[in-house]
């Protein structure tokens, strides 16, 4: 009898719908809120919103300082946790894998950003392009490297936290000002695909675990996450689109809120869809 080939199996397979679903993603972020007036300007008024508001908060020092130095907790983070399952497996394959995959997404992220991606100005005040989010990009990068490398005993209580402080800063950089919603839901999907691949090729120089269970719930919340999204495009477009200027402080509530949505749906999407595929490349 032939034997399937392993990258043809039902699981491998399903990486690269994953790979592929968070890169026509990407590409929908993009032509949409970047490329498609009506995104760009309810991307514009989302980010504009808070940058109104947050300024007049004490907490807006504070946050800023947090958000300096998450990337970096992020970073450590994930280090002192490369770190010990290097010295617990005394194996540094699979380290150096997560550490180019978390090198690649932050790479890719500035390569697109300044070299290859544009923003066009629809008179809104945009000012050069901030697609995707670098830092988002690197917090996701150091969160899913952590995920990645983990066992499957620790992943329930990984997987969470490590959500948390990827998520953290994403909202962070929309609070403060410095990045709109679509490009820190970008910089969740740049990371999230590297570290896709980085589980294929994991898997394929081990074989699959057999110590995973049932996933029925990520499945549903995906799913649910994935709705969520399409609304947030769908309430973009049809939402009123008056004079940038003129915005009714009803309809910037609107906004703002539709900007943390589309932050929250697409980590929790890009952290469920890393979740499907990693199962099991880190034993023990």
């Amino acid at each position: 009898m032939t034997r399937k080939p392993a990258l043809l199996s039902p699981r491998h397979i399903q990486w690269w719908w994953a790979a592929l679903l968070a890169v026509g993603m990407f590409v929908v972020e993009y032509l949409f809120f970047v490329r498609f007036r009506a995104g760009q300007w309810a991307d514009e008024v989302g980010f504009a919103v808070w940058s109104r508001w947050w300024p007049s908060t004490t907490l807006q020092q504070p946050v800023r300082q947090f958000l300096d130095l998450l990337p970096w907790i992020c970073g450590v983070m994930a280090a002192v946790f490369l770190l010990y399952r290097v010295i617990r497996d005394r194996s540094f394959l699979r380290a150096i894998i997560a550490i180019a995959a978390a090198g690649a997404a932050m790479a890719t992220t500035q390569v697109l950003k300044h070299a290859i991606l544009v923003r066009p100005d629809f008179n809104f005040g945009t000012s050069g392009n901030s697609f995707p989010s670098g830092h988002t990009t690197a917090a996701a990068a150091a969160m899913g490297l952590m995920y990645v490398m983990s066992p499957p005993r620790l992943r329930p209580v990984v997987q969470p936290v490590a959500w948390i402080f990827a998520t953290a800063t994403g909202l962070a950089t929309l609070v403060c000002g410095w990045h709109r919603p679509s490009d820190i839901a970008a910089g969740f999907l740049v990371a999230a695909f590297w570290m896709i691949v980085a589980s294929a090729v994991l898997q394929r120089i081990q074989p699959l675990s057999h110590e995973i269970g049932e996933t029925s719930w990520s499945r549903t919340a995906g799913i649910l996450s994935f709705i969520t999204w399409v609304v947030v495009i769908v309430l973009s477009l049809v939402l009123p689109h008056p004079h940038i200027q003129k915005v009714p402080e009803a309809l910037l509530i609107s906004y703002a809120f539709i900007g943390i949505a589309h932050v929250l749906t697409v980590a929790l999407f890009s952290g469920l869809l890393l979740r499907s595929v990693v199962i099991g490349p880190a034993r023990g």
